[in-house]
């Protein structure tokens, strides 16, 4: 499959067609996800299943996901907690590389890239994503944020771990107050896996408002429910992956450790928080 960057949006154009809702803090997989829009309060995305024990190294995979805010208003961040996105054996540059479109700072290795929406006319959001280094936090300007992984070369190695916030700005009304002075849903404030969701740590806090007094304690259920009722998961088949999505027995280091002999990341790219 030839892949290169003035085709990405294109690639995303039919990816509303599917809605996966859910009202509180949850995990899943990118590659599970495929094609599909997710809405909700918050979500923990892993790269694959295997997350943290191997890499993810089917070659290409191009595989988008639509992040849609919890409700009205609201608007949606992501954080990485681990990342590491690049090929080891690069793919040959695009046929049209003189081309005056963008630059590819992790051309022809695998990558990362965040859009804005609607899902019918995606836009970039920041440069591709690629390398060892956690990039800076992206939050969207309207209630939809597109996530795409495609991978290049012959021996990709993608690993990561992200945060899903739905938020809003101004007045918090029944949501609870950062001390950012975003607004997130109660939902996610104490919750199970201790995420910090507020990216200031004043959801997980053990004093007010918070009070979080043990590793699952929430507040108020009341509070966590209030206004966000689930939705059945409806996948689409008509939206799917390009490529297969398998995972090869390849060791993932674990953060802080030394890559495997011979690994070479591509240099990183960025799209910050706005």
């Amino acid at each position: 499959m030839k892949a290169c960057l003035p085709q990405l949006p294109q690639r995303l154009l039919l990816l509303g067609a599917a809605a996966l809702a859910a009202s509180a803090l949850e995990t899943a997989d990118l590659v599970d996800l495929c094609g599909q829009t997710w809405q909700g309060d918050g979500l923990l995305l892993r790269s694959h299943a295997a997350s943290r024990r191997f890499y993810f190294v089917a070659p290409d995979t191009d595989c988008g996901l639509w992040m849609r805010a919890a409700a009205p208003g609201d608007r949606i961040r992501f954080q990485f907690r681990f990342f590491l996105v690049y090929s080891l054996a690069p793919g040959p540059p695009a046929p049209n590389a003189s081309s005056p479109e963008p630059a590819d700072p992790c051309a022809p290795g695998s990558y990362l890239q965040f859009y804005e929406g609607p899902p019918g006319a995606p836009r970039a959001l920041g440069a591709p994503l690629c390398g060892l280094t956690i990039p800076a936090p992206v939050a969207s300007s309207g209630p939809f944020l597109g996530l795409r992984l495609l991978t290049r070369g012959r021996q990709p190695r993608v690993d990561f771990v992200g945060e899903v916030t739905s938020f809003r700005l101004g007045s918090c009304g029944a949501y609870f107050r950062c001390r950012t002075g975003r607004c997130i849903p109660w939902s996610l404030v104490c919750d199970r896996w201790g995420v910090d969701n507020c990216g200031d740590g004043s959801d997980q806090a053990s004093w007010p408002p918070a009070d979080c007094r043990g590793p699952s304690l929430v507040p108020s259920q009341a509070r966590a429910t209030d206004g966000h009722t689930s939705q059945p998961l409806t996948p689409s088949p008509a939206l799917r992956s390009a490529g297969p999505l398998q995972m090869a027995a390849e060791r993932s280091p674990l953060a802080g450790r030394a890559l495997e002999e011979g690994d070479t990341a591509a240099p990183p790219g960025g799209a910050t928080e706005s």
